[in-house]
């Protein structure tokens, strides 16, 4: 007969990948599940797949070690531990590779997260890693403004709130613009004029917006 904490115990050793593969996930792309239900169904799922997967060897330490009360006397040889140590590491691996694909847009990693992963179609457009582009806001007032989605060569960028915060946010150069008709300010080079200011906009103020990459 288990007792309540060795049932407590199995339970969560048997959730364990799954929670690390979220942790490892969400680590990467942010809170994407929808709500804690959302993530606890994740949680069995990813368990129940790294379970059959690892049955044999599950199946072979049972037996060898902890049927026979080998684990209880404390004889495990020492190389046993590298496979504890893959117990934790793999599931936290594959949640961040996979995390690090869904940022980049890799086809692969659709099989696993499914088309629509992002909750929000801002978690979509700003939850990819490498983006660049200019960013065109026209606020509820009627007046535009905008700037670059970019990275600094100081290591400052861009950033956008993601699921479940409110929406926001930061342009870290904000751009010359006609605040009538929404058109950038150009030097004389073509290239858009730039301040030495950033913008930082919650979403609730604005009305339109529209993002060009590049």
């Amino acid at each position: 007969m288990l007792t309540t904490f060795t049932a407590l115990a199995v339970t969560a050793l048997a959730l364990l990948p799954g929670a690390l593969y979220i942790w490892g996930f969400e680590r990467v792309v942010g809170p994407w599940g929808v709500n804690l239900s959302d993530r606890v169904l994740r949680f069995f799922g990813v368990s129940a797949v790294a379970h059959v997967l690892l049955l044999p060897i599950t199946f072979w330490l049972w037996t060898t070690y902890v049927r026979t009360g080998r684990l209880a006397d404390g004889d495990v040889p020492l190389w046993v531990w590298p496979l504890v140590v893959a117990y934790v590491g793999v599931p936290l691996f594959a949640g961040s590779a996979i995390g690090h694909g869904t940022r980049r847009g890799e086809a692969w990693a659709e099989w696993f997260t499914g088309l629509n992963p992002a909750p929000r179609a801002w978690d979509y457009i700003f939850g990819q890693r490498l983006l660049r582009g200019w960013v065109r806001l026209k606020l509820k007032s009627g007046v535009w403004i905008g700037g670059a989605y970019a990275r600094l060569p100081d290591g400052r960028r861009s950033y956008a709130a993601g699921y479940p915060e409110p929406q926001d946010l930061f342009l870290v150069r904000a751009a010359e613009m006609n605040p009538t008709t929404g058109q950038f300010v150009r030097r004389s080079d073509g290239s858009v004029s730039l301040r030495q200011s950033s913008i930082l906009i919650r979403w609730d103020e604005v009305e339109y917006m529209e993002f060009i990459g590049g």
